[in-house]
């Protein structure tokens, strides 16, 4: 297992932290507009790093290490990792934030896969796990973006991307006050049902800023949906992560700097 430095490029800016026999410390935000900004930012952490492992919003061809598309980090499209690689001379991994979260289900003890992970920020990320805790991706080459899954709400009918994301929550909480959280928190149940049934996994995990700022706010009214599902699916655990930096969990994973179980 490497020590090295691993990446969180998301729609709230970049997080660097560095990965020291296998957990990741010195979480901090980095101001990052360029490749070469980025490798700064890295060798800043790490002089000489034996890995480094990026997360980023967007569409990523993980296997051949391309940022497709992203939003967050229009900057970062094209072959980010020879690029990245080449500047710190160290080997280094890009995957999509969906996927990262969904790894960082390997990181948490006694956890039972298959999984799904739900990234719920400025932007909506999931990732999937099979039963045995490897990836599940998509039959094209990039990760999973279930943004227009149309979401049912009492205001009619919305896509996930907005309904779950800060824009719909900002919108909630303008409309209903300090009603907002419960709202919002039956419409990301109404979102789960309909992923547990399709996914049939044993562990959710659901994480990101909205997650942390809302904390038990949520579990009532998810467990509450989550109690409809048909008799034939089994409930899953949901963990709630308490943590901003969870797809850094995964990005150390990813490139390897990480073995499963411990945050």
């Amino acid at each position: 297992m490497r020590n090295g430095v691993v990446v969180d490029m998301g729609g709230s800016g970049t997080r660097i932290g560095a990965v020291v026999d296998g957990r990741v410390v010195g979480v901090h935000g980095a101001p990052v507009a360029t490749a070469e900004d980025l490798a700064a930012a890295v060798l800043a952490v790490d002089p000489s790093p034996g890995g480094v492992g990026v997360s980023i919003t967007g569409w990523v061809d993980a296997d051949r290490g391309v940022v497709e598309t992203s939003r967050a980090a229009a900057w970062a499209e094209g072959r980010l990792r020879d690029d990245l690689s080449a500047l710190v001379d160290a080997p280094v991994s890009v995957i999509g934030d969906g996927d990262a979260h969904a790894l960082a289900l390997t990181r948490l003890p006694g956890v039972e896969f298959g999984g799904i992970a739900i990234s719920l920020g400025t932007t909506v990320a999931f990732g999937a796990l099979d039963r045995h805790g490897a990836l599940i991706h998509p039959c094209g080459r990039t990760g999973w973006d279930l943004g227009h899954w149309r979401l049912v709400t009492d205001n009619g009918t919305t896509e996930v991307w907005w309904g779950l994301g800060g824009h719909g929550l900002y919108d909630l909480e303008r409309e209903h006050g300090d009603g907002a959280a419960e709202i919002y928190a039956y419409r990301l149940g109404t979102f789960l049902v309909d992923a547990v049934q399709l996914f049939r996994p044993r562990t959710v995990l659901l994480t990101g800023g909205i997650v942390v700022g809302l904390g038990e706010a949520l579990h009532g009214p998810v467990a509450e949906q989550l109690r409809g599902l048909p008799v034939s699916v089994a409930s899953p655990r949901v963990v709630y992560s308490p943590s901003r930096d969870t797809a850094l969990f995964g990005a150390a994973v990813a490139a390897g700097l990480a073995l499963p179980t411990g945050w």
